[in-house]
């Protein structure tokens, strides 16, 4: 049975953080839009640590504000804990991160998608998808139900065949007390889109009564927090806007009545415990196959990789306002149920603790990224896009960067508009993105501050200024909201200006700046400027020659990034391309020549060999 006789322009198959920013991308856009869930309940679950942001990917949940996503805003109003990391190292890599009440981030984000405009929710497991002409054009439900649509964005998370291990028992399912989409992933090897396996993991969730918090360390969030989204730029309704039908959203005010983590540690008991049972482990046993994250080791990882450490670090998070389950940051493993009870109560301040829900790995499938485009566009099938941990990735924020992404394009391929594609000296998303196309992935990626070679421009307080070319072509912003942050960046230019010719005592304001501080005077009224004003003046000004130099060799590198490669291009008959080479680009299918060169085992005389037949076709064809 076919659901609608209209298509939809954008169906997205999974209500993750992914799922959740590619529908509202899409619909905000003005796409019709639908969003199919196994189940509407778990709309935007935080399934792991309830916690938004971190190294790099506190930049990239500001960079999903600035293009007009969700997460941030989502995360200042349910947020109960807000911390500014790296705070006493350089504005480049001060990333911020806040603890959030589980449940009021899952509420207000599912009520967000039920009152947004041309988007429709459904809840039914997808079990396959249908192909016509080498093309998506819908897919099918467990309900015996199909949807008709001109695109469709897979954000399938961990359900992909998902299989839980605890010890040597298994369960199906993505998250446990949930499902696991055992079809899908056969629609996609008949498309002939690779699979293989990952695997993941999660702590075990304690009852705060049970705990000793006086064998703890307490962390206190901040007296000022860093929250994600611009509120400078926003309209004053964004944080507790009343629907017209009278509906308010679930928040409170950010920062506000924050509660504090508690710090801890492994014992050389709970390492003696972890290595007897080391045979029990599904990952150290053979029961699972998929690779797990490197940077975010089970503790069985830790004791084996790292035997020279006697203790190893944990923090106790609370899971909400109103809830007393504690999330154990630092324990995840798959021992079995018996050997976890044992290891927790070796553990100061944990001896009387009740365990609610156990620690368990999850491996499931993912299509390796490099079956890609930048657009985030299956190479294999047309109109079918992949967003999350599909793609290879870990973590929300990871996720939802390329769910908004693949929203838009997915939008744009429908009206055979030009797609967004960020660049690597634009956004972490832009690094995200290309790493993944690029280079793949044999591990869970996660976003740092090392993979960005720029990063020096992408302190987290410019998101909006970076991106809002992008912002105002594809209309991601209302037209208040874009003149505010045009008036913000014209205001900062301004200041730059002024403290870059202006004197006192004889010496220009950014030659003292920079020389003696940021406790040098400034010119007047500066300290009356907005703070955001302030901030980003002062750091253009501090880093002014590292930061020229950086945009001096982003424009060297720009010309190899506006060179495109023509999709039919066949390597195998290009004069004095390696054969392997050759091979290497036929699989990746490169954008540009930039993206090319980017490429394992592409060395600069292939690039070169590329450029001069481009050029040369350019000029048969009379084009500059």
């Amino acid at each position: 049975m076919v659901y609608n006789s209209k298509l939809f322009d954008v169906i997205v198959c999974g209500a993750g953080h992914a799922g959740v920013e590619a529908a509202l991308a899409a619909s905000r856009m003005g796409a019709s839009t639908l969003l199919l869930t196994g189940n509407i309940d778990t709309i935007a679950q935080m399934s792991c640590n309830p916690a938004i942001g971190g190294q790099a990917k506190g930049q990239m949940v500001r960079e999903i504000d600035a293009l007009g996503g969700e997460m941030a805003i989502n995360t200042d109003v349910t947020g109960i804990q807000f911390r500014l990391l790296n705070e006493s190292k350089g504005a480049a890599v001060q990333s911020p991160r806040a603890q959030c009440d589980k449940k009021a981030y899952q509420f207000r984000l599912k009520h967000t998608l039920e009152l947004q405009a041309n988007l429709q929710i459904f809840q039914a497991t997808v079990t396959g998808l249908i192909f016509a002409a080498g093309k998506v054009v819908g897919c099918r439900t467990n309900l015996d139900i199909d949807f008709m649509g001109t695109t469709v964005v897979v954000t399938t998370g961990t359900f992909l065949r998902g299989l839980m291990h605890i010890g040597q028992n298994k369960n199906e399912g993505g998250r446990l007390g949930d499902f696991s989409a055992k079809t899908l992933s056969n629609s996609f090897l008949e498309a002939g889109i690779e699979l293989q396996r990952l695997k993941t993991g999660t702590p075990p969730r304690l009852l705060g009564r049970s705990l000793d918090f006086g064998k703890m360390q307490e962390q206190k969030g901040d007296n000022q927090p860093t929250l994600f989204a611009f509120h400078d730029t926003r309209d004053a309704q964004d944080l507790f806007h009343v629907e017209q039908t009278g509906e308010r959203r679930l928040g409170w005010k950010p920062g506000h009545e924050q509660v504090s983590c508690w710090m801890t540690h492994t014992t050389a008991e709970t390492a003696d415990i972890v290595r007897r049972n080391l045979s029990k482990s599904a990952m150290y046993s053979g029961e699972i196959e998929g690779v797990g994250p490197r940077y975010c080791p089970s503790i069985e990882d830790k004791f084996v990789r790292f035997a020279d450490k006697p203790r190893h670090l944990l923090f106790l998070e609370p899971e909400g306002r109103s809830t007393n389950e504690f999330y154990v940051n630092g324990l995840s493993t798959s021992l079995p149920f018996d050997v976890q009870i044992e290891m927790v109560q070796s553990i100061p301040g944990l001896e009387k603790s009740v365990l609610l829900r156990p620690a368990y790995a999850v491996e499931y499938d993912f299509a390796p990224p490099t079956q890609l485009y930048p657009s985030l566009e299956s190479k294999k099938v047309e109109n079918l896009f992949f967003a999350g941990q599909i793609n290879g990735t870990s973590g929300y924020e990871e996720a939802a960067s390329q769910g908004l992404v693949a929203g838009i394009n997915a939008v744009q391929k429908g009206r055979a508009g030009e797609p967004l594609i960020m660049k690597r000296h634009e956004s972490y998303i832009g690094v995200l993105i290309d790493d993944l196309v690029t280079k793949g992935t044999n591990e869970p990626y996660r976003m740092f501050t090392s993979r960005a070679e720029h990063r020096l421009l992408f302190n987290h307080g410019s998101a909006e200024l970076r991106l809002l070319h992008h912002a105002r072509a594809f209309n991601l912003l209302s037209p208040q909201r874009i003149a505010r942050v045009e008036a913000k960046k014209n205001s900062i230019n301004t200041w730059i200006k002024r403290i870059e010719t202006e004197r006192t005592a004889g010496h220009i304001f950014g030659d003292q700046i920079r020389s003696q501080g940021l406790d040098s005077p400034t010119p007047n009224s500066f300290d009356l400027a907005p703070p955001e004003v302030r901030q980003e003046v002062l750091y253009n000004v501090l880093y002014k020659g590292y930061i020229e130099r950086e945009r001096r060799h982003v424009m060297k590198l720009e010309q190899t990034e506006k060179i495109k490669i023509p999709a039919d291009l066949d390597y195998s008959s290009v004069r004095g391309l390696r054969r392997e080479c050759a091979q290497k680009l036929a699989a990746f299918k490169p954008y540009t020549l930039g993206q090319a060169s980017r490429i394992s085992g592409i060395n600069p005389a292939d690039i070169s060999v590329l450029l001069v037949l481009i050029e040369s076709t350019r000029a048969e064809q009379g084009r500059p």
